[in-house]
């Protein structure tokens, strides 16, 4: 209860950041990322646009996937119309399909770029049960599978990158409290994300 309340009033964690902090404030100290690759998921709205948006400002090259290539070239749009000269590649992902997972990996190593910060960030929840293409509930497939298969299909390039650079690279999993909504039986859960569509 101590800890949702802290969340709640903003209290300054570790980190010296809270829940009220801002992209701005965290970036503050590091005002010049010009050589800097990220690639953010679910860039095109919420927390990612604003994570996207406060990045670029300090100079970071951006790579914007996205399942809409129009939401994403609009967020590039709104990025560069406050950021002339941001350099902002968008590319097609869809992390429910571990297809399009593999396809957009193979398509940014071709692009040559170092890859220097992973920013976990889409994320879904489907009202209504849905299936992925590999079988899987939608949410699941997303939020967790999709993300684990980028982020380890993207390892080597950013231990190749750090290793180039002396910069360490980092990977930023951003996620909900809505897994605190579910209590009780965890195997009646599990089944839900796992069944095939009636």
């Amino acid at each position: 209860m101590l800890e949702t309340v802290k969340y709640l009033i903003g209290a300054a964690g570790a980190s010296g950041y809270g829940s009220k902090s801002t992209a701005e404030e965290v970036t503050e100290n590091c005002p010049d990322l010009r050589s800097i690759t990220v690639i953010i998921t679910g860039a095109t709205s919420g927390i990612g646009a604003e994570t996207a948006r406060v990045l670029a400002k300090r100079g970071a090259r951006l790579v914007l996937p996205a399942r809409s290539l129009k939401a994403a070239e609009e967020a590039k749009a709104r990025i560069t119309s406050e950021c002339p000269g941001s350099e902002i590649v968008v590319m097609a992902l869809d992390l429910s399909s571990l297809k399009s997972v593999r396809n957009f990996v193979s398509e940014f190593e071709s692009l040559n770029l170092p890859l220097n910060l992973l920013i976990n960030n889409a994320g879904k929840f489907a009202h209504e049960h849905a299936i992925s293409e590999d079988g899987i509930e939608m949410t699941f497939a997303t939020n967790y599978l999709g993300h684990f298969l980028l982020t380890k299909l993207l390892l080597k390039k950013m231990i190749e990158t750090a290793k180039e650079t002396g910069v360490q690279g980092r990977i930023v999993n951003v996620s909900s409290s809505i897994h605190t909504w579910f209590a009780g039986d965890m195997i009646r859960y599990l089944a839900q994300i796992s069944r095939n569509k009636r």
